[in-house]
């Protein structure tokens, strides 16, 4: 997986997918300037990662787009900072909680397969709340 850096030259959006606990994630294709594509999913319908003209640093796995954190214009980080502040403080945790396990459990078992797999998305999404929940409990 190597890190590229390039200006994005479009970004179009493709789709978006609700999950379990209400979280909206917006999925956009992207084109490069150096020519290559992909897709990324976002929580923000107008990220400044997927920006027209924003120059990232990224990698690409399986035509998915992931965009290193250091590459993110000072005013996302912030911005993702005071969200994520107001997360901690705000709402309850349970819930968050079961939203960032079926979250990594859709991204492990729904990407590029059909809804069979969705047993196997549920098995998966407990077996990672579980394990959080255990690494939790034991500080």
């Amino acid at each position: 997986m190597k890190e590229k850096i390039s200006k994005i030259k479009t970004s179009k959006f493709s789709n978006e997918w609700t999950n379990p606990s209400g979280g909206t994630t917006f999925y956009f294709d992207i084109i490069f300037e150096n020519g290559e594509t992909g897709s990324i999913g976002t929580t923000d319908m107008n990220s400044d990662k997927i920006k027209v003209g924003s120059e990232v640093s990224y990698s690409i796995v399986n035509n998915k787009i992931k965009i290193t954190p250091m590459s993110i214009p000072t005013k996302q980080v912030e911005s993702s900072n005071k969200y994520n502040n107001y997360s901690k403080t705000k709402g309850n945790s349970h819930q968050q909680f079961l939203g960032y396990a079926w979250s990594y459990a859709k991204d492990f078992v729904i990407a590029g397969k059909t809804m069979n797999d969705v047993e196997e998305l549920n098995q998966v999404a407990r077996y990672i709340y579980e394990q959080i929940g255990e690494m939790i409990d034991n500080k």
